[in-house]
């Protein structure tokens, strides 16, 4: 398997290596990304869009891709657990492939997801065109590259840079999203996550799931094999005095342009106690706080937590998803 380094990372996705070789082997293929996207929309501008709704701009910008955009059929709802795939017709003649969504699936996500696709045309090859985010384990250290760009991708093509920030204003905050959201079509989560990564300043964004370490979580079923069902509550107790208990833990975390990498919440880190993120699903709405954010380096910011509206199969019943926002707050007094 080929491998690249750029810019002190290294890629392996044959799709991502094939980007960066197109472009001469020396670009960030986040650039790469973003720049496609830039000129789809900007190619997108030169028509008249004046009442077109978030998902037809979206179909009408697939089309510019030469691809078809298609509610998904019964039977495929029923035998796919997907939100959209794209599925390229190699050198036959028309249309140059279809993206087929669900659409049963809540409007935001199948419209992110259908952006998601349409950024996989911005790969020379394409050859993961049948591949899903659904596909990546979200417990790994990092997702998949190659859906990691894409997902890069569809947020500049949902919600391009400029349009966003003009929309949001100076309102940088949670109790903005929903605005957003009916703006712009995206879920709540991928917008909340783009209020971060357009952010003139320092600001990030997150998922925070209530879990123990992976490999905490592989030594108690490694105890529960080796007693077994009939010594249960034994386990239970040992685990209880040698196994440490879950905590609200960062899953996912997304960051704006100038965001220094010693702010950067590494995977795994957990959040205090007593921040905002454990006690906002006893309280509900939107919590507000003067808090750090559990890193390195401990600036001053102000941190905002929600339940996640949309909650994962695998979210602790008693412990939902948390969505957090951080502003840094010398940059929030400076920029906003």
């Amino acid at each position: 398997m080929e491998r690249v380094r750029v810019g002190g990372r290294l890629y392996s996705d044959p799709d991502v290596v094939a980007l960066i070789r197109a472009s001469g082997g020396l670009a960030d293929p986040r650039s790469l990304v973003l720049n496609q996207a830039g000129k789809l929309n900007e190619q997108y501008r030169l028509f008249d869009s004046t009442g077109v709704t978030p998902f037809a701009r979206l179909v009408q910008m697939a089309s510019l891709k030469g691809l078809e955009v298609l509610a998904m059929d019964t039977e495929r709802r029923r035998n796919e657990n997907r939100d959209a795939v794209i599925l390229m017709n190699g050198k036959s003649k028309g249309k140059k492939g279809q993206i087929f969504y669900n659409p049963d699936r809540p409007s935001g996500r199948v419209a992110f997801s259908v952006a998601h696709e349409i950024s996989h045309t911005f790969f020379p090859t394409t050859s993961g065109g049948a591949r899903f985010r659904e596909m990546c384990d979200s417990d790994s250290r990092e997702a998949n590259e190659l859906e990691r760009l894409c997902d890069l991708g569809a947020s500049e093509l949902l919600m391009p840079r400029e349009e966003f920030q003009q929309e949001v204003g100076r309102e940088w905050s949670v109790t903005r999203v929903s605005r957003l959201v009916q703006r712009f079509g995206g879920s709540f989560e991928a917008t909340l996550f783009r209020l971060a990564s357009a952010h003139p300043g320092t600001a990030a964004a997150g998922l925070l799931k209530f879990r123990r370490r992976k490999e905490e979580q592989r030594a108690i079923e490694r105890m529960q094999v080796v007693v077994g069902q009939r010594s249960l509550f034994s386990v239970q107790t040992h685990i209880t005095s040698e196994i440490p208990e879950p905590k609200y833990r960062r899953q996912s975390f997304h960051m704006s342009d100038h965001f220094p990498d010693h702010f950067v919440v590494r995977w795994n880190k957990s959040f205090d106690t007593d921040s905002i993120v454990c006690k906002v699903a006893e309280a509900g709405g939107v919590l507000t706080a003067d808090e750090p954010l559990p890193s390195d380096s401990e600036p001053e910011g102000r941190l905002e937590a929600v339940v996640a509206p949309y909650q994962r199969d695998d979210a602790d019943p008693d412990h939902p998803d948390v969505l957090f926002f951080w502003i840094s707050k010398s940059k929030s007094r400076e920029r906003t």
